[in-house]
């Protein structure tokens, strides 16, 4: 073996000087001749290192050129290394490369050579140019000639054709990491030959559609860190310059250690910044990276350049991260002069529960790779040019006016009715602010200006922030919020993609439904914290955007430029009144064009008058109806079971009962009637919202007339208003521009989405169910979801659009191509033959999150609706319903999933937990244009009597809706709710346990089961009976669409009110009176405490209509199971589950190894001296002992435990394993250290049990989490870390089955401890082992190597003995 370099020539010198070569490989140094030269210096010498040992693959060699002196030192010219690793592929290298000087800085010095290696036998051929040379006499010996393509078959076509298809696949599988099916033409999949007729698809639910995941996805105050790391900076402008990097992230900054006199400096400097607040607020940050050249006196130092990105799209990437990537410096002071240099650096931004990838080796080479290895999202190109971002701001309408407070009630005093707002705009984007005029003394304000912001495209920075601010004396306040997403009103995909623009249309706001300054509890959700639960009206605003591909190609305009600064804001002032004409003519007409002339010199904002938007661009006005009928109000909560309880209904201002104040002319003040005084009389409490002034107009009636709640029958621990026989009906006119079309496509993309969505769910629970057959599902779901994109995509071909703008016709366009991808993804994943369903179900649940970013239209024509619980005038609770999902077409396709239909809404309180109910309400609602009022009886259900207001109808000649619907059409049943077990709930007890029982509401009956102590896995077995339930409606849509059952999960406290441990939702399985019985199955439902996941309820749900066919009271069909339920216990108050529904029980040992504890933590300040371990499985349990001393001995003395239960034969029913640690203290007290709950118990069971429960199992599998979960206690933090492995070894031990039955103590440990690594533990380093786990492992060793002296002694024994002829006896073992 050798390596061999042939040095040719040095070139591009300056000066005439001797230079001298050394090359220098492993420690071995070599020398060139010494050559006077003056620019080029011819070497032409070959030096050879034969090497043994270790491949070169890693190595280096280095060459080092200098001036070589007699009298001085060397003085080195640059320097030059190579990695031999692509010279051991090809055996030889021929290079041209540039020398490096002292800083790592390229110089002009060219070094000329060619590296040959030998390995070991000729590994690595060596071949000559002149191996590939032929003489060729004829050029047309060049082209191959194919004699067969005149000849060939449909079919030898087909295969090739499908060859190309499986190349494509195959293309894509290789670069999958950068590969993305949005982008690509995929044309290896054709769907046109899909017939929709034949196609049924799945009917959606309203009524027994319940909140999914997504919608517990809500803004609330978080744990965020922000981690940067600065390695190093290349290429930075500037001659002997002492760079320093400041990191800033919002107003937090750090800096770097200046580095002296270079370009490239190398820091690896590490910044952390903690935040705690919202999502949506930290997403929002820009994190800016900035390098200046320092200077000795402090805050003099220059900047040379800027890089920006916010937090959210750092979020966004794969580990929420950017890993060793080089930031591109731009100088935001002068975009023409091109990038200013480059920081690599690693940014992460990671929430409470994130997981954090371990971040890739730095690479400090000079040979590295900067333009490929650029700070930038996928997709986002290398190059981005600058663009200019208009914002047109045109007017507002329907502000709200702060006529409350201590200012509004001094108004009324003095009978004014005077407006305190002054609104102005203030909109931020990628660090930038700029803000409008103020509008004063108005609701109505008027500004036409254009705010224009000058930033790189694409930008990094997700959202456009348009704030409207009331310009106060003291302190401006925030009257609404409103982001613009870039996403939804552009698209970067190549097919079909546009720059973001939006408008001319109306944009609106939502946030506090307090207007006064003081004492407002939610001013949050005017600054855009959370979603808003009031109406506070609209902006008019358009976006566009301006993208320069080369400067020279545009026009400059000094005269402008020369007023603007870096990122200076136009402060606000007082708009003027008297604008002539004159001036309003001074506006260019085209205001594009002459954007698009005006180059952008500087990162500024500018702000421009514009000419005010033609009334004809934002369309006629049309006259809508709202109409809602409520059916039942339950689960109310008790705070409010001593007031009069109503229900408003509002979409925009319309339908408030508060008094609508504008600057132009003032609101007549409408009587109020007696039973509204009564309503809306001022009650004592201060923390309600505000009190509500009725100011309806004589033709809407948005209100239904109070009631008080009643107690919900058998357990009164809630409140409901039944409305039994009498329907209330509101109704509500509002006058909105007729785009209509906008919503009813999302409409029919909405329902293709939802549909994947619920088969998705479903598909979930069958891959974990055996016998399920989940590979046929999830055909049907994938077809239905490739129809409905076909649907669309012949809907959206044949629709037409009423006076659309630039965003629409993009959009629809964009829509059409990518619903036609999406739907061809769905065709790949079908035709792949992979058998393993769970393979597929990730990729299908990205395709669906890609598929709804679809559906949201960003115009939207139309405001949400807003349903609010009065108690005696006060505002309590809310629920908002998006118009979009009860706007009503003749087209049925087109119509809102809820529109017509009964739904089931959830209220909750203004401010409070996600996830808390404080009243569910179900109702219906239609909403449509006036000339379809006819529409709304044939949309609610038949059975349904409509009662007008005659004396209404009367005095106008309009159509008016019913008041009230009557239904003589009922029926009786009877619901059984098997409550057969709970597992892996959340902990309420300094035990780290719980005593929990759980609450079932269903309509206005509601009951408890009984508690059960110190368990996470209840086993109540109880079945629960409700009786005699009066539900009105028809049959059949009863049995498509069932009304919900709620179950509440409390954990008990006998000197307090319960503790709520989590909600789960459940649909009844129905049996009318004609339909056989069928027996209902086990299926396991997830609990939700807010946003955590709590546990798992095993549970069955059965609606029977009962038989009144005959004399007295309904009673049970014949073909019911047992009609007398059995009780449970000899009190006779609880019912047990009937044995053909409960699962057949069989006693189990549960034997545990109690080995040791380690790296437990301090709890309340105080080390952990004497711990103990309960193990927990269906209600019984097993403790350690008290370790004496965790400090000097964190093992047990007595290892072996067992405790038996009962618990069902089929093993994936058998419930979780809670592991609970605990100190004990002194005066017997106990302090949790931390519980932990391994929900898989099949892992440790014999292979003999698990065969006989897989024959008898015969139903399905629960919903089960394949990782265990972790529990900790209630201060989150968690304490201790227990370590098992929830993998299921294929191996199984061998053993009867009737080891079950034989003690403890005659069973031999041994066995176990050597089996149990090879089982359930991976193989690990002796050094990361601690100091017990070497002794026994020495032990064992030991041992082992006794036993393999022994065995060979008795070898050589045998042989001896067979030699002289003599029998050895064997050796009992």
């Amino acid at each position: 073996m050798s390596l061999t370099l042939f040095l040719k020539k040095v070139s591009k010198l300056s000066g005439k000087y001797d230079r001298l070569i050394v090359v220098t490989f492993r420690g071995y140094t070599y020398s060139t001749r010494k050559v006077q030269c003056e620019f080029e210096a011819i070497v032409n010498e070959e030096f050879n290192w034969p090497h043994y040992g270790r491949d070169i693959k890693e190595e280096m060699l280095e060459i080092k050129v200098y001036n070589y002196s007699k009298l001085f030192s060397n003085r080195l010219l640059g320097r030059l290394q190579i990695s031999l690793q692509q010279v051991t592929k090809t055996g030889s290298l021929v290079l041209r490369e540039a020398l490096v000087d002292k800083k790592n800085s390229l110089t002009d010095i060219l070094v000329d050579l060619e590296i040959r290696y030998l390995p070991v036998e000729g590994a690595v051929g060596k071949w000559a140019e002149t191996d590939f040379v032929v003489d060729l006499s004829d050029g047309d010996d060049l082209i191959i000639k194919n004699y067969n393509f005149e000849n060939l078959s449909p079919n030898e076509l087909a295969k090739a054709d499908q060859l190309d298809r499986r190349m494509k696949s195959l293309g894509r599988t290789l670069v999958n990491d950068d590969y993305d099916d949005d982008n690509e033409d995929e044309d290896d999949v054709d769907i046109c030959d899909i017939d929709i007729s034949s196609i049924s698809f799945t009917p959606q639910k309203s009524r027994s559609r319940f909140s999914t995941k997504t919608d517990l996805r809500t803004s609330r105050i978080q744990n965020f860190q922000i981690a940067i790391t600065i390695s190093e900076a290349r290429r930075l402008i500037g001659v002997n310059i002492d760079p320093v990097v400041h990191v800033r992230v919002g107003d937090d900054k750090k800096h770097t250690s200046t580095q002296k006199s270079t370009n490239c400096p190398f820091y690896n400097e590490y910044f952390v910044f903690e935040f705690q607040e919202p999502a949506a607020v930290l997403f929002d940050k820009i994190i800016e990276i900035i390098v200046i050249h320092a200077k000795r006196i402090p805050f003099t130092g220059v900047q040379l350049g800027l890089f920006r990105i916010d937090a959210g799209t750092v979020h966004q990437q794969p580990d929420h991260g950017f890993y060793q990537k080089w930031a591109i410096l731009t100088d935001p002071k002068d975009t023409k002069s091109g990038i200013k240099g480059f920081v690599k650096c690693t940014i992460t931004v990671m929430g409470k529960g994130d997981f954090q990838a371990s971040a890739p080796i730095a690479i400090t080479k000079q040979d590295d790779d900067v333009e490929k290895n650029l700070l930038l999202p996928k997709l986002v190109p290398l190059e981005r040019p600058w663009a200019k971002f208009y914002i047109k701001l045109y007017k507002a309408e329907d502000l709200p006016s702060m006529n409350s407070g201590f200012m509004g009630s001094l108004s009324k005093i003095l009978g004014e009715n005077k407006v305190f707002i002054d609104p102005y705009i203030q909109v931020t984007f990628a660090g930038q602010q700029g803000e409008t005029s103020v509008d004063s003394n108005t609701t109505n304000p008027v500004w036409n200006e254009q705010i224009t912001f000058v930033e790189m495209f694409p930008p990094l920075a997700r959202r456009i922030k348009i704030q409207v601010i009331d310009d106060a004396n003291i302190n401006d306040v925030a009257i609404a919020t409103h982001f613009l997403n870039l996403h939804q009103i552009s698209d970067s995909r190549i097919n079909a993609g546009f720059y973001p623009t939006f408008g001319p249309a109306w944009v609106y706001l939502y946030g506090s439904p307090q207007n006064s300054v003081l004492r407002d509890a939610h001013r949050d959700l005017n600054e855009g914290l959370g979603d808003g639960i009031y109406y506070r009206g609209r902006i008019l605003m358009a976006v566009s955007v301006d993208v320069f591909s080369s400067i020279s190609a545009v026009q400059t305009d000094k005269g402008r430029n020369a007023k603007r600064g870096l990122s200076k804001l136009k402060k606000k002032s007082k708009k003027s009144k008297s604008k002539t004409k004159e001036e309003s003519r001074k506006l260019n007409d085209d205001e594009d064009g002459a954007n698009a002339l005006e180059q952008p010199t500087a990162m500024e904002v500018s702000v421009d008058s514009v000419h005010p938007v033609p009334e004809a661009v934002t369309g006629e006005k049309e006259e809508f109806l709202l109409f809602a009928a409520f059916f039942e109000a339950t689960l109310i909560d008790p705070s409010v079971r001593s007031r009069l309880l109503s229900f408003e209904v509002s979409i925009g201002n319309c339908g408030k009962l508060v008094e609508v104040v504008t600057k132009k002319k003032k609101e007549v003040k409408v009587e109020e009637s007696e039973e509204h005084k009564s309503l809306l009389d001022t009650g004592d409490s201060e923390d309600e919202l505000e009190t509500t002034e009725v100011n309806l107009f004589p033709k809407d009636n948005s209100i239904i007339p109070p009631r008080k709640a009643e107690n919900t029958e058998y357990d009164r621990s809630y409140y409901c208003i039944p409305y039994l026989y009498e329907k209330p009906c509101v109704y509500i006119w509002s006058s909105w521009e007729d785009y209509s079309w906008r919503l009813y496509n999302s409409n029919v993309l909405a329902k293709t989405a939802e549909r994947l969505e619920d088969g998705l769910d479903e598909l979930f629970h069958m891959v974990k169910r055996p016998k399920s057959n989940p590979a046929d599902y999830f055909t049907r779901v994938l077809n239905e979801f490739v129809a409905g994109c076909r649907q669309y995509h012949i809907y959206a071909e044949k629709k037409t659009m009423n006076r659309p703008n630039n965003l629409d016709r993009s959009r629809i366009k964009s829509l059409k191509c990518n619903v036609i991808n999406y739907a061809k993804q769905a065709r790949r994943i079908l035709k792949r033959k992979e058998k393993n369903i769970k393979l597929h179900l990730d990729e299908v649940q990205k395709l669906l999150v890609k598929f709804k970013k679809q559906v949201e239209e960003p115009q939207t024509p139309i405001p949400d609706i807003f349903i609010w619980m009065l108690s005696n005038g006060k505002r309590v609770a809310v629920a908002r319903v998006p118009a979009r999902q009860v706007l009503y077409s003749v087209v049925q396709e087109e119509n809102g999933k809820d529109c017509g239909k009964i739904q089931s809404l959830f209220m909750k309180a203004p401010g409070a937990p996600i996830g808390e109910i404080f009243a569910k309400l179900e109702v219906s609602m239609w909403l449509g244009v006036t000339k379809s009022t006819k529409d709304i009886i044939s949309s609610l259900p038949q059975e349904y009597i409509p009662i007008y207001d005659e004396a209404a109808r009367a005095d106008t000649t309009r159509m008016l809706p019913p008041i009230k619907l009557n239904s003589d059409y009922n029926s009786y049943f009877q619901l059984r709710a098997h409550m057969y077990q709970a597992r892996g709930l959340l902990a309420a007890d300094e035990t780290g346990l719980s005593d929990p029982f759980a609450r079932v509401v269903f309509s206005t009956q509601c009951q408890s089961t009984r508690y059960l102590e110190e368990t996470l896995s209840p086993m109540w077995s109880e079945m629960l009976l409700f009786d005699q339930i009066l539900i009105e409606g028809s049959k059949e849509e009863l049995k498509n669409d069932p009304p919900l059952i709620i179950i509440n999960i409390f954990d008990f406290d006998s000197f307090g009110s319960p503790e709520f441990l989590g909600r789960a939702f459940a649909v009844p399985s129905i049996k009318l009176q004609e339909e056989k019985y069928e027996r209902p199955t086990l299926k396991f439902h997830d609990i939700y405490k807010g946003q955590t996941m709590g546990g798992e309820l095993l549970a069955a749900f059965e609606l029977i209509e009962l038989d009144y066919s005959g004399y007295g009271e309904p009673s049970l069909p014949e073909d019911v199971e047992c009609k007398q339920p059995e009780f449970l216990d000899a009190l006779e108050k609880h019912f047990i589950i009937p044995a053909t529904i409960r699962p057949r029980l069989k006693k189990f040992r549960i034997e545990v190894l109690f080995w040791g504890l380690r790296d437990l933590k301090r709890i309340q300040m105080f080390e952990v001296e004497q711990p103990q371990v309960t193990m927990e499985c269906g209600g019984q349990r097993v403790d350690s002992e008290v370790m004496p001393s965790y400090k000097l001995n964190p093992n047990f003395g007595e290892l072996v435990k067992y405790f038996e239960v009962e618990l069902p034969e089929q093993m994936y029913l058998h419930p979780p394993l809670s592991i609970v640690v605990v100190e004990q203290r002194a005066f017997g007290r106990t302090v949790l250290v931390g519980t932990y709950t391994v929900t898989n118990l099949q892992q440790f069971s014999l292979e003999e049990l698990e065969e006989s429960s897989s024959r008898k199992d015969t139903q399905p599998k629960p919903q089960r989490r394949e990782a265990a979960q972790s529990i900790v206690n209630r201060n989150r933090d968690p304490q201790i870390s227990i370590s098992i492995d929830t993998e299921v070894s294929p191996r199984r031990k061998k053993g009867p089955l009737n080891v079950l039955k034989i003690p403890m103590k005659k069973l031999a440990l041994q066995p176990k401890l050597e089996s149990a690594p090879e089982e359930f533990e991976e193989k690990v380093e002796l050094s990361e082992l601690d100091w017990w786990s070497k002794y026994y492992a020495s032990v064992e060793e030991m041992e082992k190597k006794e036993k393999e002296e022994e065995g060979k002694t008795n070898r050589e024994r045998r042989g001896e003995a067979g030699k002289s002829g003599k029998r050895v006896p064997e050796e009992r073992q």
